[in-house]
């Protein structure tokens, strides 16, 4: 990560993982280093990487859906034998409010010496960032205004106000952080600061300090007093898509390393064929100069049409690729059909090993305070650049997971049950804006969303993997929208950009004599949550109430393994309630195990 700006020489900041920045430390947002605390520029400021092909990715679906040409890849700090790349991704100082540690003057930057890393001209020491900066739901961000609070909304009676920063030993709380103006006298302590109205009078300045610029449109969004490390202060908003044939394929894969110059061969198929079997690229793909020009020639209508994709054509095409199964060793998409445990024989049609799986996650921009946004609307979430770019972050995952289908029949009879229907209207009425931006709602979606959260449980005690490390994909039809293709799977992976794939634990527990004693132990454990009888008699938990029997004790995963924060879970939906069982889609399999 480089740190620098318009006036200013490029310093190295620090370093952080390759796939954080477009998750957590997304653009935007802020990030501590030693001695530092840099906001990660947008990616305006990204035109280095725009024209260099080892930085760009290809995944035709996502492109597709999210209207761009193509996506990058943050470059990583060291390569493979852990040597520097000396490449960087660009971040600006921020906040602009340093104190020093040994005088405590609390001014702007650009009163120290900048000569380096920020210095107290009086002490020589090196100032420390402000801990407190301001934000609005429209994603602006400034630096908390310390004169305005100090004053209280007045002037200071000098036109050259010197503040200072001190703490009180008298308590531990904001009462005993004080900020008092030198030149007039006036102080005050940082108690109530957090509170919804304490800025009121403050009017948000538009402040967009990733992109060095203020937003031209007027911003009428409350002002909030954040902490600068603060959870709620990023929320990124990412898409993924799995690559599934025929762009999974190996051959598509090599493709997309020279596409930039083979596309311009495009025109003459004679010429394409010699220049290719010059390269040797016929040879590493193991395929003929004819299916060679096949694969370009898809390739090229692929990412040349017009028709934009929906998210629901998304999971349809991913959904028909696990039924029917990839073999080829080479390809990025590669599955395996096992038989299904006799124990759940009546419940499940289908369990699919997938042994190889690409994943790339796209960053398209972020929310600050409240995560709430509507995913087909770009306008409920900030951008990352000032202007549209046929391009976004992204990075490739590899991994491995396991694939379920429910038998359509029970399933169909489970949905139908007259208790089940009214069970689930309420979270329906509770939840409907929620829903609405969300992935959508039916009792099969609740369904399909616990079953998985309970086997991720199961599977995280069975092989080892970090609670966080396995996440879900649901694959689901609404009541409501039959024109669609009928979906009812899940699919569990783990994805990760630090090696090729995994070390096949998550697949070795979906054979099927172990995948037998995970269900049954699913099973067993979801019976019974050290929270009951107030959780599975409860009428609504969590987020707006959108959980009926779903708490930390027996349901919840960590917000990055969940496809839809927690929210839509019962347990009931699998195993039923104390008094009616026939609520549980696998409610009979208790009596088995």
């Amino acid at each position: 990560m480089q740190l620098g700006g318009n006036k200013t020489r490029k310093v190295k900041a620090g370093a952080i993982r390759q796939g954080q920045l477009v998750t957590t430390f997304g653009c935007g947002s802020i990030v501590d280093m030693p001695g530092e605390s840099v906001i990660i520029a947008g990616t305006d400021y990204w035109k280095h990487f725009e024209n260099d092909d080892r930085f760009k990715l290809s995944e035709v679906n996502l492109q597709k859906y999210l209207g761009v040409d193509y996506f990058i890849s943050p470059p990583p700090a060291q390569d493979d034998k852990g040597y520097n790349t000396g490449y960087g991704i660009p971040a600006f100082r921020f906040p602009e409010w340093m104190y020093c540690p040994k005088c405590n003057r609390l001014a702007r930057i650009s009163t120290f010496d900048t000569i380096g890393h920020p210095k107290c001209q009086k002490c020589n020491v090196r100032v420390i960032p402000s801990r407190f900066v301001i934000a609005c739901e429209n994603g602006h961000l400034d630096d908390f205004p310390y004169e305005w609070w100090v004053h209280q909304g007045n002037k200071c009676t000098s036109t050259r106000p010197e503040l200072y920063f001190q703490t009180s030993e008298k308590s531990s709380g904001l009462d005993s952080v004080i900020i008092y103006c030198k030149t007039c006298g006036a102080e005050r302590s940082m108690a109530g600061s957090f509170s919804r109205d304490a800025l009121r009078g403050f009017k948000c300045r538009g402040r967009r300090p990733w992109l060095k610029d203020r937003d031209k449109k007027d911003c009428d969004q409350k002002v909030r007093t954040m902490q600068r490390g603060a959870t709620n202060l990023h929320f990124s908003i990412t898409t993924s898509a799995l690559s599934i044939p025929p762009w999974s394929k190996h051959v598509q894969m090599e493709l997309d390393k020279k596409w930039n110059v083979l596309e311009c061969l495009m025109d003459d198929e004679e010429f394409f064929k010699r220049t290719v079997e010059k390269t040797g690229l016929n040879e590493r793909c193991k395929c003929s100069l004819d299916d060679l020009w096949e694969q370009a020639v898809l390739k090229k209508k692929g990412e040349e049409s017009d028709v934009a994709k929906t998210w629901q054509e998304i999971l349809e095409g991913e959904y028909r690729a696990f039924l029917g199964g990839s073999s080829d060793e080479r390809d990025e998409f590669k599955t395996r059909n096992v038989d299904v445990p006799e124990f759940i024989i009546d419940y499940v049609d289908q369990v699919v090993l997938a042994t190889r799986l690409r994943e790339v996650v796209a960053l398209r921009g972020f929310k600050r305070i409240s995560p709430d946004y509507d995913i087909d609307q770009e306008e409920s979430f900030t951008r990352i650049s000032r202007d549209f770019k046929n391009w976004l972050p992204a990075v490739e995952l590899k991994g491995e997971g396991i694939f379920i289908k429910l038998n359509q029949q029970k399933l169909e009879e489970w949905e139908q049950n007259h208790e089940v229907v009214e069970r689930y209207k309420k979270i329906e009425t509770q939840g409907q804006k929620f829903i609405e931006k969300g992935p959508g709602f039916s009792p099969r979606y609740v369904l399909l969303h616990t079953l998985s959260h309970l086997l991720i449980r199961q599977l995280i005690l069975e092989c080892g993997y970090a609670s966080a490390a396995i996440k879900e994909r649901i694959y689901c039809s609404f009541i409501q929208e039959e024109e669609f293709l009928d979906m009812a799977g899940i699919l569990i992976y783990t994805a990760s950009n630090d090696s090729e794939g995994s070390l096949g634990g998550l697949v070795r527990e979906g054979k099927t004599n172990r995948f037998d004693n995970t269900f049954r132990l699913m099973i067993e454990a979801a019976s019974w949550c050290s929270a009951d009888p107030l959780c599975i008699q409860s009428e609504g938990q969590g987020l707006d109430a959108l959980n009926l029997a779903a708490c930390h004790s027996c349901t919840l995963l960590p917000e990055t393994s969940c496809e839809s924060r927690n929210c839509l879970l019962d347990r009931a939906s699998v195993i039923g309630t104390l008094e009616n069982s026939s609520i549980g889609f696998f409610s009979k399999l208790l009596t088995r195990r």
